[in-house]
């Protein structure tokens, strides 16, 4: 087919492969010099009258009689050499013959693309660079900020230098054939001028050897040189005077006895040492999975939700306490953050410091300045995160300290509790006795019984919860031991006209602790849940339970009056009357086992007891699914906001942490400063394409998956044999594991 010199050298995005690349065409064009050989292959420049061009490459044999000016027919095959369109020529025929074109004038930067290549080109420019390439002499040169590579192939291979008169600075005229030297996609990249001889390089003006104004610029480093060590030598003196004081500083922090009393510390002494305004603390709460910060008596207390931060500032909070990486922000104004979001109420500059203490992250710490830009040096950087380091190993001394104080606590309930049963067993017997006793025909005997039966059956809950356990803490399924209870009671209560619904996790909930105790606590919770509902006209209960990150849940939702609450709020108020006491000592048990206890009026007509347990790390991390796997720090590249919740939700049951971002721009920034197991990126990006992002982090990252739901066959399986891996949509969790272990198997040959 015969096409235009512009039709054979036309390009598809995204890769910019020729378009007639593998087609058998017939092109015309004038020859603009001599054939030239380069890389073991012969090319002959052709241009048309529209200045398009185009590379023929073939033998000797085919371009021997062809000389500048000819016009001249080929055919052959479109192909591609090191990404720029060529025609594989078969048969080459002479037309006519005329003038040689002359070269087109041109700047440095209209070189740098796909307009002028194949055409006889000159531009002027300084030499930048000059070294000796793998097959000729390679040269850089430069116009107001646009360079391009100058290349002269070697005639041969043992030859020396053909352009070795020329010097860095000088200013050189060159006259050659655009070309494009990138070996891969996308092809966009790496332009060049193809030079036919060294002849094509004519130099201008000569660099100086000596530059006029270097004798003078030597003086004034000389001085400058003095200057700088006489500053260097003041800011070292005032740097070790910081770190000795920072270090003063710390030893003082790990002293204080609360988190208040570390803010307080911090507040009086930072801000005068690093001129800042003011100071934060946000601590997690890892009931709650939210940030809180630490407040002064009177302030209010601020709180952070991880999965979805209010605003710019806690945006970048949370996003400091997921990667565990320290963010400075010289200018909040300058922000891309702070820039979305026009509400946004921030200081003027900020340094963020993720506290770690023993590899486990405890919150994050706030240097701020309010009015004034502030650039925080390297030096500054690590001081303020060798503080919050010491801030977090005084929170962990701390929580250690409480942790003793409760189980001393513990100890004493234990002890209170054995007082409590030994009373409880003398009064069995009376209480026995006065049951018998009350047996007669007086009218207010049986109301005596009755009262005698129910503190009889008080006692005999008491010596159950008050019964120490000599057994050791075992592996106990608590929805087991909910389901079990739930079949014990449920005839139990069909029979009082009660509906007992249940929703339980399928997989097993594996606590540490004591099985009698655990199953006392949720049968007690049932008693007074179905004593409430009786009262009540409404007769329904509900108990669920669910696995959140590391712990169980357990819900108990039942009816019940407004008056059985002494808060009007109705959280964490227990009920009054006789069953108050038990659920203080189911609080206790709960507390003891590592959990919380919560009394909740979800309103004026319901209300819930949660109880929520931490599972054994076996469990948490998914033993059943993935037994050996590590946790692993992921980092997810997709604007699709449905697709990006469901990999992190798949992925967050295994345990691993994840990093989700919606475009590559920011992906590579992240990759920079956080040390990444493994990358899912979508092949549909906005801005930088995948392409570039593999190239830029691949040495980076433990692995690089692509997520496509079209991808092309042919380029999937060339991305596959480069050890890439592909994942495709819809997302299905056994290949998402499988993919997991995949990447987690390299990285273990590999360590």
């Amino acid at each position: 087919m015969r096409i235009t010199l512009e039709q054979a050298g036309a390009r598809t995005s995204p890769d910019w492969a020729p378009i007639w690349e593998g087609r058998q065409a017939i092109v015309t064009g004038q020859a603009s010099v001599r054939p030239i050989t380069a890389f073991g292959a012969i090319s002959l420049p052709i241009q048309d009258g529209a200045a398009h061009g185009l590379l023929l490459q073939g033998t000797k044999q085919q371009f021997d009689q062809v000389e500048p000016g000819d016009w001249v027919e080929a055919q052959g095959t479109v192909g591609r050499s090191a990404g720029l369109p060529v025609l594989l020529t078969q048969q080459v025929r002479r037309l006519s013959r005329s003038a040689p074109p002359s070269p087109q004038a041109l700047k440095v930067g209209d070189l740098n693309t796909f307009r002028y290549l194949g055409v006889l080109v000159s531009t002027e420019g300084f030499v930048q660079q000059q070294k000796e390439g793998q097959g000729g002499d390679l040269i850089s040169i430069g116009e107001k900020g646009a360079s391009i590579n100058l290349f002269l192939p070697r005639a041969r291979r043992d030859s020396g230098p053909q352009l070795s008169g020329l010097h860095v600075g000088d200013r050189v005229r060159v006259t050659g054939i655009a070309n494009q030297y990138c070996t891969l996609p996308p092809y966009d990249s790496f332009f060049q001028v193809l030079l036919p001889s060294p002849a094509a390089v004519a130099t201008l003006d000569k660099a100086w050897m000596i530059p006029p104004p270097f004798l003078l610029a030597s003086l004034v480093a000389a001085g400058a040189l003095l200057a700088i060590w006489w500053i260097r030598e003041r800011r070292m003196a005032a740097l070790r005077r910081q770190m000795h004081f920072l270090n003063a500083l710390g030893e003082e922090v790990i002293g204080a006895s609360s988190p208040a009393e570390i803010l307080r510390r911090l507040t009086l002494t930072l801000p005068e040492l690093s001129n800042a305004s003011g100071i934060s603390l946000y601590i997690q709460n890892r009931g709650a999975k939210m940030l809180e910060s630490v407040h002064t008596a009177g302030a209010a207390v601020e709180s952070i939700d991880l999965e979805a931060p209010e605003n710019a500032l806690a945006s970048l909070i949370a996003e400091c306490f997921r990667t565990r990486a320290l963010a400075a922000i010289p200018d909040s104004r300058r922000n891309a953050v702070f820039q979305k979001d026009e509400t946004a109420q921030a200081p003027r500059s900020l340094l963020l410091a993720p506290m770690i203490a023993q590899s486990e992250l405890m919150g994050v710490l706030v240097l701020y300045h309010s009015e004034n830009f502030h650039y925080f040096s390297h030096s500054e950087q690590a001081a303020m995160q060798h503080l919050a380091n010491q801030v977090a190993t005084a929170l962990k001394l701390q929580e250690q300290r409480s942790i003793r104080e409760q189980l001393f606590r513990s100890e004493k309930l234990a002890a209170a509790g054995q007082l409590i049963s030994d009373v409880a067993g003398e009064l069995r017997s009376p209480l026995e006795s006065i049951m018998r006793r009350a047996e007669g025909a007086h009218p207010d005997l049986p109301s005596i019984a009755q009262e005698a039966r129910q503190a009889s059956g008080i006692v005999a809950r008491l010596v159950s919860f008050a019964k120490v356990e000599p057994s050791e803490a075992q592996p106990v399924d608590v929805n087991g031991v909910l389901a079990g209870l739930l079949k014990f009671r449920i005839p139990e209560s069909k029979a009082k006209g009660l509906e007992i619904r249940s929703q339980l996790a399928q997989k097993r909930a594996t606590v540490m602790g004591s099985r009698g105790q655990l199953e006392q606590v949720l049968l007690n919770l049932l008693v007074d849940a179905e004593k409430s509902a009786t009262e009540t006209g409404e007769k329904n209960i509900a108990v669920t339970s669910s696995l959140l990150a590391k712990r169980v849940l357990i819900e108990i939702t039942y009816p019940t009056r407004s008056s059985e609450f002494q808060r009007s709020d109705g959280v964490d108020g227990d009920p009054a009357g006789s069953e108050a006491l038990g659920l203080g000592v189911c609080r206790g048990i709960v507390q003891s086992h590592g959990g919380e206890f919560r009394m909740v009026r979800t309103s004026l007509t319901q209300a819930r007891f949660d109880v929520e347990l931490p599972l054994v790390e076996s469990y948490a991390a998914n033993v059943e699914l993935h037994q050996g796997t590590r946790q692993m720090t992921v980092l997810i590249v997709e604007p699709d906001t449905k697709v990006q919740r469901q990999l992190v939700q798949l992925l967050g049951h295994r345990g691993d942490r994840v990093v989700p971002v919606t475009s590559a721009e920011e992906a590579g920034d992240l990759a920079q400063r956080v040390r990444f197991d493994m990358v899912i990126c979508a092949v549909r990006l906005p801005g930088l394409n995948w392409v570039e992002l593999f190239e830029r982090v691949r040495h980076q990252v433990g692995g690089f998956v692509l997520l496509t739901d079209g991808f092309d066959i042919q380029s999937e399986r060339a991305f596959q044999g480069n050890e890439g891996l592909v994942l495709k949509k819809p997302l299905d969790e056994a290949e998402v594991h499988r993919i997991c272990r995949m990447v987690e198997d390299r990285a273990a040959v590999v360590g």
